[in-house]
């Protein structure tokens, strides 16, 4: 088929859909009908789809709830461990006063360095730093 004729009987296609119109809509009305006809004859399958679809969404609420409760139990983990941080940088510079010594730039490197590789583990940190600065360890 030469692609003259394909547009020519696409135009031919278009002007009889032109004119009648109201058999395609009529048409199309009895499609929809069927298919709404055959829904509700079989309105066991729509309410298992429904019910499907609401088990879903209570199953993402309630994932997505779960998600967010262990969101907010890690940012409390973890502010926690930074004020522990914090008083245990606060501690060491107080101790060090006691003692008399100034805590200068390479003794303050070498706390931050030891903070941050035993920032997840208390009790290492607290060995090292006490390794490290000489204090003992409560």
């Amino acid at each position: 088929m030469t692609l003259l004729r394909l547009k020519t009987l696409s135009k031919k296609a278009f002007l009889w859909a032109k004119k009648f119109w109201w058999i395609i809509i009529l048409g199309l009305l009895f499609v929809c009908a069927g298919l709404l006809s055959m829904l509700t004859k079989n309105a066991g399958l729509l309410a298992s789809v429904l019910d499907l679809m609401d088990a879903k969404k209570d199953a993402h609420d309630q994932e997505m709830e779960t998600l967010a409760h262990i969101h907010n139990n890690e940012i409390a983990e973890k502010n926690i461990r930074l004020k522990d941080h914090l008083e245990k940088t606060e501690e060491i510079k107080k101790r060090f006063e006691e003692k008399g010594e100034e805590l200068d730039k390479q003794k303050e490197a070498e706390l931050k360095k030891i903070i941050e590789e035993g920032y997840n583990n208390p009790e290492k940190l607290a060995d090292d730093l006490a390794a490290a600065f000489g204090l003992d360890n409560d």
